[in-house]
């Protein structure tokens, strides 16, 4: 099932266009949809991309200094599903247009970056108002009700795959923040502190058993939906 779409706010990664001394790639590389599937996914509407990451999760607010909560490892599953117009959808709410192009911009190495940043409005899932049988219904606050965050990704990959026949670009570097309130159990949505979440990742081929073992363990046991989307 479709999950609802997001609007994206794309950076462009603008630059001139004059070559590095030695260069013979560009400094800029204009990605059509289909590109950014491939470097984020997969073409193949059949194959789901499993992306693994680590990080961690900061707290700050104004006057205090920041400080690490604890370390974060996870993975995220994406399929892509073509749509008429040529553009695409995501099975992860994102949504790429046909008629959007992208800037991505050359790195040393022969690689190419670009970022998406998402803005995130949408009813809390988790929100206990209502539900005396709640876990979380000691969390209720005026904040529980609708989650708002910012996300923003950068892909970075080889530029001798994003140019060959392949349906998905496999050495696909991903590097991911997230800004957002208090979690719910952390029992103190009426503060101001705000979460930083800092993770890098990259794809994981073959799928969700050839994760890290503390990660696919939790899946093998408490996650049986993930295996069936995955294979």
């Amino acid at each position: 099932m479709l999950l609802s779409v997001v609007n994206l706010l794309v950076l462009f990664l603008v630059s001139n266009t004059t070559a590095h001394a030695g260069q013979s790639l560009p400094e800029t590389y204009t990605l059509s949809a289909a590109d950014l599937i491939r470097v984020r996914a997969s073409t193949d509407e059949q194959k789901s991309t499993v992306v693994e990451w680590q990080g961690q999760v900061l707290s700050y607010k104004p006057g205090d200094v920041p400080k690490v909560l604890f370390n974060v490892q996870g993975m995220n599953i994406a399929r892509a599903k073509k749509l008429e117009d040529g553009g695409y959808d995501l099975l992860s709410r994102e949504k790429f247009p046909a008629s959007t192009t992208y800037q991505a911009r050359y790195q040393p190495g022969g690689t190419y970056s670009f970022r998406l940043t998402i803005p995130l409005a949408y009813p809390n899932p988790l929100d206990p108002t209502g539900d005396f049988m709640s876990p979380l219904y000691h969390y209720v606050g005026p904040t529980q009700a609708s989650y708002t965050a910012i996300e923003s990704f950068t892909f970075t990959f080889p530029s001798k795959e994003l140019k060959s026949p392949s349906t998905s670009v496999s050495s696909t570097q991903v590097y991911w923040t997230r800004t957002s309130p208090l979690l719910p159990f952390m029992a103190t949505p009426s503060t101001n502190v705000t979460l930083l979440f800092v993770a890098s990742g990259s794809k994981v081929e073959g799928g969700w058993k050839n994760l890290s073992p503390v990660v696919r363990d939790l899946i093998a046991t408490m996650a049986d939906c993930v295996q069936e989307c995955t294979g």
